[in-house]
């Protein structure tokens, strides 16, 4: 139907392959929920703890706290779900979604020195294809 409005929006599904790709789809996706300095930065642990401690916390810190965790949980949740599940055991023990993001970062994003590397392989593997005898 044209015009549903359906806010759901369908998360890529990485499985080793063109991180770059997925990690910049994923990114406009936590933006468009209102996620990404939260997998970006992490939860901002706040001073209600020491307050709870205290007995100083009010009851509208302890609510911020509860919805910041509840939204972290979200993109934790989102991230899950948007890895095939060869992918998913190397999250799996991941707490919040800035963990789990940095861990699948890296993992497959990589250094420059391995960047370096890929790309003397492909010029190498470029320099050295050749048409076989049976191609046109």
């Amino acid at each position: 139907m044209a015009g549903s409005g359906g806010s759901e929006v369908r998360t890529p599904i990485f499985s080793g392959e063109n991180y770059e790709f997925w990690r910049i789809k994923m990114v406009t996706i936590f933006k468009s929920h209102g996620l990404w300095k939260l997998v970006e930065k992490g939860v901002t642990i706040s001073d209600s703890k020491e307050k709870m401690a205290e007995g100083s916390a009010t009851e509208e810190d302890d609510e911020k706290s509860v919805a910041e965790h509840m939204r972290d949980a979200k993109a934790l949740g989102i991230i899950q779900n948007a890895v095939s599940d060869q992918i998913f055991p190397r999250i799996a023990n991941a707490d919040i979604a800035k963990m789990a993001w940095d861990l699948l970062y890296g993992e497959y994003h990589g250094g420059d020195q391995v960047r370096s590397v890929k790309l003397q392989n492909l010029r190498r593997e470029f320099e050295y294809t050749r048409m076989r005898d049976d191609e046109t």
